[in-house]
């Protein structure tokens, strides 16, 4: 008999090299099949909700794993947290139906990038993006509306899928002591999405951009053309929706 375990955890990404398992490389995912596999005094293998690029954080990723052994949620989520670095929290866990997959079931996830507005703060280095002109947050909402709905968003990825093809429910941004937030809701993102879907309306707010600049992009969806990536850092998966 197998246990089907859903864990929501939190994580710092700018020690790691994302989250996905990947040779010579440090992740999220390794780590934490580790301190699972000691746990369980067997080999676990989990599937979480989507991977996280390097130096990408979350607030709640989701993942699930099976084992042949139960533990009471309280008793896991313990031992867990005083195994896995202090970059590593996992904030909750439950036993779940058997057909529960982390990834496959997701209905809706957001993720949020931070901007900060005080440059003079070394401390955000890390986890915020440092943006060197004036952010207009109309302009931002204004470009925002040509991305909602379901497009093929090929020229914001750098994505191998063959099907590109996302719908975006909502990008909201606001502004939030000295930081600017944009939040995007989709059904699904392909790899570097967000970051460029973020770089692309911070070139409309600089006027490196045309609307029509942003329309041909979706028109004529071409790997990357969209080009702006903003850093890693200010990214953060924030929820994920089943």
């Amino acid at each position: 008999m197998e246990f089907n375990y859903k864990v929501i955890v939190s994580y710092d990404g700018k020690n790691y090299h994302g989250w996905a398992k990947q040779p010579n490389h440090v992740t999220i995912q390794e780590v934490i099949e580790n301190t699972l596999s000691k746990i369980f005094d067997s080999k676990i293998r989990i599937n979480g909700s989507g991977r996280t690029d390097a130096f990408v954080h979350a607030n709640n990723q989701v993942f699930n794993f099976k084992a042949k052994k139960k533990f009471a949620s309280v008793q896991l989520l313990k031992s867990l947290n005083e195994m896995l670095p202090n970059d590593i929290v996992v904030k909750d866990i439950e036993n779940v139906n058997n057909k529960f997959h982390a990834q496959f079931n997701v209905i809706l996830k957001e993720y949020v990038y931070w901007i900060s507005l005080d440059k003079n703060n070394v401390f955000y280095n890390d986890y915020a993006l440092f943006h060197n002109k004036k952010i207009n947050i109309k302009k931002i909402k204004e470009a925002s509306k040509l991305l909602i709905g379901r497009h093929d968003f090929l020229s914001f990825s750098i994505s191998e899928n063959e099907n590109t093809v996302r719908e975006i429910k909502t990008i909201k941004t606001i502004k939030k002591n000295n930081f600017i937030i944009i939040s995007v809701v989709g059904t699904g993102f392909l790899r570097g999405m967000v970051r460029m879907i973020v770089g692309t309306l911070l070139d409309y707010s600089d006027g490196k951009k045309t609307i029509n600049d942003i329309k041909k992009l979706l028109l004529n969806p071409k790997k990357g053309s969209a080009i702006t990536k903003v850093k890693a850092c200010g990214l953060y998966l924030n929820k994920v929706k089943y």
